[in-house]
């Protein structure tokens, strides 16, 4: 994709959004503001949780649990909006009422969890795709483009950290073993798929963490290498201090740096020549998830099985790389 779509534009579905927490809020508000979608259910364990969300974005339907949403002949996708450790079952109780699904990411906690997902849809005829809204941000689609045109040469090396310290309490769900919690899970996600929309999927990976008393990463960083580029690039993340939350990427001929770069973000870019420039894009009208709702929309009405931007098979392969840096510093799920 080259061009910035209208949110607007993308075809009405019918939500169901499976989970009523902070990240569903963030969705519903952008549905409402910036996009032509249909919030028609919203399921929660607790039946008055679900009624609260739903009057709070006139929504229709309030389902006091998961199973009596995915159910309804009125849902036509499922946007898996609970904690990590729960995405695999939910996602598998949507898929097997046959409904489409966008999963909030990370998209499992394993990488075989993900490739069961994916032959069950498969087997289905189904659309599922991770919910990595960075990659239909008009920024990242701009950034995409440019360097594509060789704007900035070949590429050398990137660094993206994102780091939030939101609330410093160990029993907050970030520092949560059961619910599929720690830094990397939650925040370096983010500079992982940044990094691999750009550079491809790595082919190697070196992680150092410092771990807290709950057993998950407080803090990482992670060499991502592609020794067939002989190029290489780092993705860190904490969840124990405010970083910039900012990334870089340089080639042979400038650099493009994006502060701010997992959420609606100018480009600023060098170079070699010694010229700059900035590029902003004026048009979100809310968080910025209704670039990633309507795409789904009209992926799903264009009869697609995943999205381009974030096929299964590249989340596949990255769950593959979180099970590989897991390995490397220790972590284990409660399972």
């Amino acid at each position: 994709m080259t061009h910035i779509p209208d949110p607007a534009a993308a075809p009405p579905l019918r939500w169901g959004f499976l989970g009523a927490g902070m990240i569903a809020d963030y969705l519903a508000e952008s549905a409402r503001a910036g996009t032509t979608q249909i919030l028609q259910a919203i399921g929660s364990r607790s039946k008055e949780k679900a009624q609260a969300f739903a009057d709070k974005y006139d929504i229709p339907v309030a389902c006091g649990s998961y199973e009596e949403l995915v159910a309804r002949p009125d849902v036509d996708v499922v946007y898996i909006a609970t904690p990590n450790s729960e995405h695999h079952a939910n996602t598998r109780l949507a898929l097997e009422a046959g409904k489409n699904v966008l999963v909030e990411k990370p998209f499992t906690l394993t990488q075989g969890d993900a490739i069961d997902l994916a032959k069950l849809a498969q087997a289905k005829g189904l659309f599922i795709t991770e919910a990595m809204w960075t990659r239909f941000l008009p920024h990242q689609i701009e950034l995409r483009r440019r360097v594509a045109n060789g704007d900035l040469g070949d590429l050398i090396t990137a660094v993206a950290d994102f780091g939030e310290c939101d609330i410093p309490d160990f029993s907050n769900r970030f520092f949560s073993k059961a619910l599929g919690g720690g830094s990397f899970y939650d925040k370096g996600i983010y500079p992982l798929m940044w990094i691999a929309d750009l550079f491809g999927i790595p082919q190697t990976v070196q992680a150092r963490a410092e771990m807290v008393p709950t057993g998950v990463d407080g803090h990482i960083s992670v060499i991502l290498g592609y020794p067939d580029q002989g190029v290489h690039a780092v993705a860190q993340s904490s969840i124990l201090v405010q970083t910039p939350a900012a990334a870089w990427v340089a080639g042979t001929m400038g650099y493009c740096e994006v502060p701010g770069f997992w959420s609606p973000a100018p480009l600023h870019f060098s170079f070699a020549d010694g010229t700059k420039e900035t590029w902003e894009w004026a048009g979100v009208a809310s968080r910025g998830y209704e670039y990633e709702l309507a795409a789904t929309a009209q992926a799903i009405t264009d009869g697609l099985l995943t999205h381009p931007l974030i096929p299964i098979e590249e989340t596949i392969a990255i769950q593959g790389l979180l099970d590989e840096i897991r390995a490397q510093i220790g972590l284990t799920w409660n399972q």
